[in-house]
């Protein structure tokens, strides 16, 4: 009869870093879950997006219908980013290499996509409308505090083979 071998489970978070990492999941869902659905649209070609885009367009010297799917596709990709963190968090063993680096990308994504929102409406956009300044700025918010948190819960992304830069070795003079 062989006996079973006992599996001791990995170490517990304490309620401090559980009540953090529940606090960055709920601040990501909701980001995603705000931002989804005006990706969707631009890539609809529906709502208030074809007249914006053609102002953006004309303004920038681009493409509208080109630059709206581009945001649209970004909006869309930052979204499903943050919902990563939620697996992240849950299922840690899961990808463990990958889903971190998503977090992070979705955190730091959403906090480039709320500056160019943020810049958009405020410096090209003809009459920008005060609710999507407010969301904006309030992703934005979302955004930062997630970056922060994801930076430090999962560290720096290392390249692999590549080691951090150290200082160098001191110069040493040789007598001739």
């Amino acid at each position: 009869m062989t006996q079973a071998t006992k599996t001791t489970p990995g170490p517990r978070l304490s309620l401090g870093r559980r009540a953090l990492d529940g606090a960055a999941v709920a601040g990501a869902l909701y980001a995603a879950a705000k931002l989804w659905p005006f990706g969707v649209a631009k890539l609809q070609g529906t709502g208030g997006s074809l007249q914006g885009f053609r102002q953006i367009g004309t303004a920038f010297g681009v493409d509208p219908t080109a630059f709206r799917l581009f945001v649209g596709a970004q909006e869309v990709a930052v979204s499903l980013a943050l919902g990563a963190t939620l697996l992240a968090v849950v299922l840690p063993r899961l990808l463990p290499r990958l889903l971190p680096r998503v977090t992070q990308l979705g955190a730091l994504g959403l906090v480039a996509t709320m500056a160019g929102a943020l810049a958009t409406e405020l410096i090209v956009r003809p009459g920008q409308q005060d609710w999507l300044v407010r969301l904006a700025l309030e992703l934005l918010g979302v955004g930062l505090v997630l970056s922060v948190w994801a930076l430090r819960r999962f560290g720096l992304p290392r390249l692999p083979g590549r080691a951090l830069p150290s200082s160098p070795a001191p110069a040493t003079q040789h007598a001739h």
